[in-house]
């Protein structure tokens, strides 16, 4: 007879084993490159989001402080816009992008710089839209109420990267604290976006930042996959060779748990089995650096329940690119695609 802590270890083995239907990626040219312009003017785009509504892609992503937005149907077009719109939600940023099915309503989950001296540095808000195709519909940000975290022993001195996902009965925040502590807070549903508990720490790991959660379904029961940004030491060089010292690049890890409260445990989390890292992309255009940044993967779905199919078919992020005609030129910020690899 199997006892309670043989089955709690028999369903974290389950959770964590991923080398089923591990992703392996292919990278080509840039999805928006490092020719962008904003009102006319260069641009630096980092922390893409993606959702998809009807046939179309909407495209979000950080820029000059505040927010910026695209739509394209076809994402094999490269790049996909020469020109960005830029959204009137004032200095918002880092943007989480669904549909509020209770509510009626497109959110928009970001983070503004706190001038209250309340929460580490920033704090979370909401914009909402009733129309995705309309550009200047979004709501000016309204701060969330959300406690700040509290660790007497290790002081929070910033958290970011604020992420909302629902399951049955609550709403889930999720924020990182850019020192390997990611820390979760919840609300009633017929509360959001109000009425949110003290932060508790959810998981400690080598991971940086931007955690992104979602929901999985499988043949006998649901799972929660987070991916979040770590560093770590780069297992070859641009051409694939083993490299002499390896660089530190960006890399996705991943954790799951069967519940949103966890506990969590690692699946992919080491740069020499990631996610979405240099040890599993294929790169067709070697002017990448091998950084893989904030990235959220691409889903059918776009309401508040983050459902991810099992097998997602690309990864949008951002990363640096060298120039394609000044060798000597610094490498640039550019929005990629990560593309899952055929078998």
């Amino acid at each position: 007879m199997k006892t309670p802590l043989t089955l709690l270890a028999a369903t974290l083995l389950s959770l964590g084993a991923l080398h089923a239907d591990e992703p392996r990626w292919v990278l080509g040219s840039p999805l928006v490159d490092a020719e962008a312009t904003l009102e006319g003017k260069p641009v630096r785009l980092v922390d893409p989001a993606i959702v998809r509504d009807g046939d179309t892609w909407h495209v979000f992503a950080s820029a000059s402080g505040g927010t910026v937005w695209f739509a394209v149907k076809d994402l094999s077009k490269r790049p996909a816009v020469r020109e960005l719109t830029r959204l009137p939600v004032e200095r918002c940023f880092v943007p989480q992008v669904f549909y509020h099915r209770a509510q009626q309503r497109w959110h928009m989950i970001g983070m503004v710089p706190d001038t209250t001296g309340r929460w580490p540095k920033m704090a979370p808000c909401l914009c909402t839209n009733a129309n995705l195709n309309d550009p200047q519909g979004w709501s000016k940000p309204e701060v969330l109420d959300v406690p700040p975290p509290q660790d007497a022993a290790k002081p929070v001195k910033l958290w970011i990267d604020f992420w909302v996902i629902c399951d049955e009965q609550k709403a889930h925040l999720f924020a990182t604290s850019a020192d390997g502590r990611l820390w979760r807070a919840e609300t009633a549903l017929d509360k959001y976006p109000h009425g949110w508990s003290a932060p508790v720490l959810a998981l400690e790991g080598d991971f940086i930042y931007a955690s992104h959660t979602y929901r999985q379904e499988g043949p006998e029961a649901a799972r929660y996959i987070t991916l979040v940004t770590a560093r770590g030491a780069d297992t070859a060089d641009a051409d694939g060779a083993a490299a002499a010292k390896p660089p530190q690049r960006h890399y996705q890890q991943s954790y799951t748990a069967a519940r949103l409260e966890g506990p969590w445990v690692p699946a992919a989390a080491t740069a020499a089995q990631p996610y979405a890292g240099t040890a599993n992309i294929r790169r067709t255009d070697a002017l990448w650096s091998g950084d893989i940044s904030h990235g959220e993967p691409l889903r059918q779905g776009n309401d508040e329940r983050m459902i991810l199919e099992p097998q997602p078919p690309g990864f949008i992020f951002h990363g640096a690119r060298r120039s394609s005609v000044d060798a000597k030129a610094k490498a640039g910020a550019c929005v990629g695609l990560l593309e899952r690899e055929k078998q």
